[in-house]
């Protein structure tokens, strides 16, 4: 039995302590990425926070290009893994699906194989390259599960829980998601910020009677009274989780949103108006730079946040319409504590929030819960067990009623 990680970034980083807190269950791992010296650090901070549980199980690690299908299949045959899990960025998914595919392997990711901004691959078309899988993963035997982190992740099953349970009919779904700790930092991304600046820099598309909507980024705008952080303001984004809730689960309107501070966005707003934040490249003295990955190069690396990151985040799924004839409205929610995930596995909330999820989604599929041949988003998969094993992983979550129509 063994474990194939292909990323080894913050997120990467989480996923691989959860994996060896559970490889009595998952066996040997293989932490695979371009930079060895990342997953090497990562075993390091395993055996510094004891978090193999099982001593006898091996953790490796290998060098590949997630880019080169011919390296990831060779990798994956050489490696054997019952599960590769992709905790690399998202533009290297269909590729390792089309390794695993050829392998005949089972797949699990966590975020859309897309920039979310550029024609083609906005939230309407989001999924689109990855759901052409679904009838070659079942022909091949193997399990796919897609977009297991956080939001999207969690949040979906939190959408797919209140369908199945608060709800008999839905009337909208806004995913709130806002980060209400401090790095100290005068300006830093809480994961890689060729993605993260992509991901926000794109016009926010939400579905409402049965159309996509399509507006500026930070254009809308609403505050809401979180628990335990208090009133946080929060901008429309695009979003994956928003194109596969439309797919999966009855609404009549569904939209994400994500908190920004004021001078987040003052910072946010300079470097776009420059073109700091343009992936296209430009000539600088015969020399051919992209701004967005030099732009990468100068901000912090996410992982060096992570030793005095306080505060918590708080991310759920606020759903309203009608249970038994009446009104309702609900937030289902985590709170994560950025301090409680550094003394545990060195990483900051925002990875660990990604991780924990992705393991959780691993375990299923290895207890043969979530494990049926073909591919699936997790708005597809049975939220009840997901939600039952979520905390023992180390993501707590409650429900708070609230009141209707406020």
């Amino acid at each position: 039995m063994s474990i194939l990680q292909i990323g080894a970034g913050g997120v990467g980083w989480v996923i691989a302590h959860k994996c060896a807190q559970n490889n009595d269950v998952f066996g040997d791992i293989t932490i695979a990425s371009r930079n060895i010296e990342k997953c090497e650090k990562i075993i390091a901070s395993i055996a510094l926070r004891d978090n193999q549980k099982d001593k006898n199980a091996a953790i490796r690690v290998a060098k590949v290009d997630a880019d080169d299908l011919d390296a990831l299949v060779e990798l994956i045959e050489d490696v054997k893994p019952k599960l590769v899990i992709n905790a690399g960025p998202p533009w290297v998914n269909v590729t390792i699906m089309e390794a695993c595919y050829r392998t005949k392997t089972s797949y699990l990711d966590t975020s859309v194989a897309a920039d979310l901004c550029s024609p083609g691959q906005q939230v309407p078309e989001a999924y689109d390259v990855q759901w052409a899988y679904r009838e070659r993963f079942k022909a091949a035997g193997i399990t796919g599960i897609l977009g297991a982190g956080f939001d999207p992740g969690v949040v979906s099953v939190f959408a797919a829980y209140g369908h199945k349970h608060l709800f008999d009919e839905i009337d909208s779904i806004d995913v709130m998601d806002v980060n209400a700790g401090d790095h100290g930092r005068k300006f830093a991304t809480n994961f890689d910020p060729e993605t993260n600046m992509l991901e926000i820099q794109g016009d926010s598309f939400y579905f409402e009677n049965g159309e996509w909507h399509q507006v500026p980024c930070h254009s809308r705008m609403l505050e809401f009274d979180f628990p335990v952080v208090g009133k946080q303001k929060v901008y429309s984004m695009a979003h994956d989780e928003v194109r596969s809730m439309a797919e999966f689960i009855p609404a009549k309107r569904i939209e994400f949103w994500m908190g920004f501070s004021d001078k987040y966005l003052n910072y946010f707003n300079v470097m776009r108006d420059i073109g700091l934040l343009s992936p296209d490249p430009i000539n600088v003295d015969g020399v051919e730079l992209q701004p967005l990955r030099v732009l990468k190069a100068l901000l912090p690396d996410p992982t060096s946040l992570a030793p005095g990151y306080t505060g918590k985040t708080c991310i759920g799924t606020w759903l309203q319409g009608k249970k038994d004839g009446q009104p309702r409205s609900v937030f289902i929610y985590n709170i994560c504590d950025h301090e409680q995930a550094y003394n545990e596995v060195e990483h900051q909330a925002i990875s660990y929030t990604t991780g924990v999820p992705a393991i959780t989604a691993a375990l299923l599929f290895f207890q043969n819960k979530w494990a049926e041949p073909g591919l699936y988003n997790v708005e597809q998969l049975n939220p009840d067990d997901f939600l039952e094993l979520m905390p023992k992983i180390g993501l707590s979550w409650d429900v708070q009623e609230l009141t209707p129509n406020a």
